[in-house]
């Protein structure tokens, strides 16, 4: 399987294509900075895509959509171990030997399913911010997770204007920065473009069993969470911590579920420093 790299984007360190997984799937990805600098894997959440992906001082920085986000072929089986075999794919057409990973809310899932099935060799380091947690409770019906998925995709804007409401300082601050604005709205089109399938099989996925135990996350783990995330409550967040073989978390005050992305380049810099 062959990478198509794709087009170069306005900026000239920013790339797009596409790579081929399994099953004759494939999956659009986005490259912002040098190509010879460390790389760092973002794994998008749940509103989110390869075309949100930073740019960020001397780090390359990878995106992809997950199967059925954005432009990326749907996946009707799709499971978080046909994630880990994504991502290898991904990072095998793209000549990647070793990677950090950062991980938003739902994408937690990925990274530490690929973490643990990838290790240290090719994983040294793993980076979460508003991370989703095991799953504790049995997930909603489809019905209802269907019903929140038209919801988003009738009004993407009121998403995420809603994410302000009642919200702490850095949320409102990355709401009130035009291009944050921008990304989140945008990441939040791009999961629907192509239909609610894939948002709705994601969000089962996070909230279903995972399998991966945290004890099979023999990486270090280090977790930014804002004190206020009402997203994914704080309490969570360090048990998920606590139960980590390595894990470090780092209380954001005043910080909500977005509030991480007001010093989100240092956050990375951070990680690619650890």
């Amino acid at each position: 399987m062959v990478a198509d790299v794709g087009t170069a984007g306005t900026d000239s360190t920013t790339r797009d294509g596409r790579a081929s997984s399994t099953g004759g799937r494939s999956l659009s990805w986005r490259s912002t900075g040098p190509t010879d600098a460390p790389v760092l894997l973002l794994l998008h959440g749940d509103t989110g895509s390869a075309r949100t992906a930073p740019v960020v001082d001397s780090v390359r920085v990878l995106s992809y959509d997950r199967p059925g986000f954005g432009t990326s072929t749907p996946h009707p089986d799709r499971d978080l171990l046909s994630d880990v075999v994504d991502v290898q794919v991904l990072l095998e057409q793209l000549d990647v030997a070793r990677v950090r990973l950062l991980a938003f809310s739902g994408g937690a899932a990925v990274a530490f399913a690929v973490a643990a099935r990838l290790g240290p060799e090719v994983v040294p380091h793993v980076g979460i911010v508003s991370g989703a947690t095991w799953p504790t409770v049995p997930p909603p019906p489809v019905e209802a997770l269907q019903g929140a998925a038209e919801a988003l995709r009738a009004d993407p804007a009121a998403a995420v204007d809603r994410l302000g409401v009642e919200a702490p300082r850095l949320d409102r601050e990355v709401l009130a920065d035009p291009s944050l604005r921008a990304e989140l709205l945008d990441g939040v089109v791009d999961v629907l473009a192509g239909g609610t399938e894939g948002w709705v099989r994601d969000a089962l996925l996070v909230r279903s069993p995972w399998p991966v135990a945290p004890a099979q996350v023999d990486v270090p783990v280090t977790w930014w969470h804002g004190e206020h995330d009402v997203a994914v409550p704080l309490a969570a967040a360090e048990a998920a911590v606590s139960a980590l073989p390595h894990g470090v978390l780092h209380r954001l005050p005043e910080a909500g579920h977005i509030g991480w992305m007001h010093d989100r380049d240092a956050i990375v810099q951070a990680l690619m420093g650890a």
